[in-house]
């Protein structure tokens, strides 16, 4: 990628985009606050209510440079946007996002425009200015004004006289020749907004439902609610809505779907447990894996912790709820807590706490309900409808007297560790579970319209690595399913390769596994046979994409 400077007006002599992710995906390495945000006094507390244009594009650059890096882009929007104002990281999100989403488009318009590539930074600043024309909802010369003024805002010292000179004259040229730079034959990546490999592997496995697919995953997913069953379920849920004006749709058993997103700790019941937010289709799995009063079950990769609680909502059931990730593993417990329900202590096991500090699990049979209200979200991302799981900001001390009193001991709920799943010599006590969920780790191509960056991190090689992965899983936690047991493979993907062909394999070499194919699920007309959930939105389906398969263990 070329670090030049330089602008250039003159005509390409060769395409070359925009911006390229550099590979694999990996935290942001060098967030740096947008410098404009403090200049301004946008904080909060603050009494300007929105920043200028200019401000919010140097924030989305940031985060769209980032992203194209290998940064989460939600983690990259939420670290430049901390100090603004809430309408002004609304509006760097939304930017952000629908430049991610065009973002196929983008590059090749940059092929067309830049004779030598920008400095990844105002590259990003000129697809997002270019985004701005597209969508034409300010005046051009507003989107031109300001997208320059943003030049001489950028950091790492890319503000300059010729950068500026060079984002004016890029811009102008589009406005005048857009209709060539946006010809009818796109590539496949310019005009479906996806990889090319991407377009292609799609086209091959759906050949009927591929344009629909790659669009549908384009789309804004909607603010979609899981319903606590026991605090009142779909129908308390759908009362306090209704009472607060709150326009939804119930969907399946558990599910509300609300016609416009909003801050989650405005949606009435969510501090107190009584809704989650999670999709639709993710609401599937524990339907499906149908907990059973007195029941052992291992969730194996269950960070954040959504599909945990909607089993011990549905019975009273012991739930080993596991992810390798120390801080993911007490995202499960927060979530836990907010929903009300207990936690089994985990003797030995120390989980870190929100503010930095650890929390010991207590020993033997004591569970302790501490029901924290301080899960949010991103009031930006809420804003802009990417749904993402509540994380509290703490796990409560067990020390803590202003924290709630050890409950009686019990035998249901949830026993969290931070473990790895495929190494059960290191965790597993050698009693065997009625039930088992491997939510495994995949490319999450089938949530892409709440996650877009996932298109521009993956490559065609990750599907090979990720199957890999899923098949030693199943391999590693078969011989922990009983006789007589269920275990519910899934994935959140859309590719074969991550769904249908590891569980053909599997049962291929395991005489004892049968998969039970003919579903019923209540609430739910139509279960594909194959368990293929494709991105869908319509009267009677509105969920991402996902993969599930039932198998069972002959005795």
């Amino acid at each position: 990628m070329s670090t030049d400077k330089s602008p250039d007006q003159a005509a390409p002599a060769a395409a070359t985009p925009i911006s390229r992710p550099r590979g694999g995906l990996r935290p942001a390495a060098r967030f740096q606050k947008s410098p404009s945000s403090k200049q301004r006094d946008v904080r909060p507390g603050s009494t300007v209510l929105r920043a200028a244009l200019a401000d919010e594009l140097v924030a989305a650059a940031l985060a769209l440079r980032d992203m194209l890096e290998g940064a989460h882009l939600d983690e990259a929007i939420d670290h430049y946007t901390h100090e603004m104002p809430v309408a002004s990281a609304r509006a760097v999100r939304n930017m952000a996002y629908d430049a991610t989403r065009q973002y196929g488009l983008l590059s090749h318009i940059g092929g067309q425009l830049n004779r030598k590539p920008p400095v990844p930074l105002l590259g990003a600043l000129q697809a997002l200015g270019v985004a701005q024309l597209i969508d034409a909802r300010r005046p051009v010369p507003v989107i031109i004004d300001q997208t320059v003024r943003a030049v001489n805002q950028l950091p790492e010292g890319v503000a300059h006289p010729a950068a500026a000179g060079f984002m004016n004259a890029t811009l102008r040229r589009f406005v005048r020749e857009r209709d060539a730079l946006i010809p009818p034959n796109l590539p496949d990546e310019a005009r479906y907004n996806h990889p090319g490999w991407w377009v292609t592997r799609v086209r091959q496995v759906w050949p009927g439902q591929w344009e629909a697919i790659l669009a549908a995953s384009l789309d804004r997913a909607p603010l979609s609610l899981r319903a606590n069953r026991r605090l009142g379920g779909q129908d308390e849920a759908a009362r306090r809505l209704e009472a607060a004006g709150i326009g939804f749709r119930r969907m399946g058993v558990d599910g509300l779907v609300l016609e416009q997103p909003m801050p989650v700790e405005q949606i009435p019941g969510f501090a107190e447990g009584l809704v989650s937010v999670q999709d639709l289709g993710a609401q599937c799995a524990a339907q499906l894996l149908d907990p059973q009063p007195g029941e052992r079950i291992l969730d194996a990769c269950a960070a954040p912790g959504g599909k945990t609680a909607h089993l011990l909502e549905m019975a009273d059931c012991e739930v080993w709820a596991l992810d390798i990730d120390p801080g993911r593993a007490s995202i499960i417990m927060n979530n836990l807590q907010r929903s009300r329900l207990p936690l089994l202590p985990q003797s030995g096991q120390t989980l870190p706490r929100g503010n930095g500090g650890t929390v010991d699990a207590e020993p033997a049979t004591t569970v302790r309900a501490a029901f924290g209200t301080d899960a949010t979200m991103a009031a930006s991302d809420r804003a802009a409808g990417q749904g993402h799981w509540p994380v509290a900001a703490d796990v409560p001390d067990t020390d803590d007297p202003a924290q709630p009193a050890v409950t009686p001991a019990v035998h249901w709920g949830a026993r969290v560790m931070a473990v790895d799943a495929a190494d059960p010599d290191s965790w597993w006590d050698g009693q065997q579970f009625d039930r088992i969920l491997l939510d495994a780790p995949c490319s999450a191509s089938g949530i892409v319209r709440r996650h877009p960056d996932v298109l521009w991190h993956r490559q065609r090689r990750d599907i090979a690595t990720f199957s890999g992965t899923q098949a030693r899983l199943i391999e590693k936690l078969w011989p922990l399913l009983r006789p007589g047991g269920t275990l519910l493979y899934a994935t959140c993907s859309i590719f074969p390769e991550e769904g249908e062909a590891v569980v053909s394999a599997f049962v291929s070499k395991h005489p004892d596994c049968q998969w039970q194919r003919d579903v019923r699920l209540t609430g739910w007309p139509g279960w594909p046979r194959n368990g293929q959930l494709l991105p869908t939105r319509d009267d009677r389906h509105e969920h991402d994409g996902f993969f599930y398969a039932l198998l069972s263990r002959h005795r």
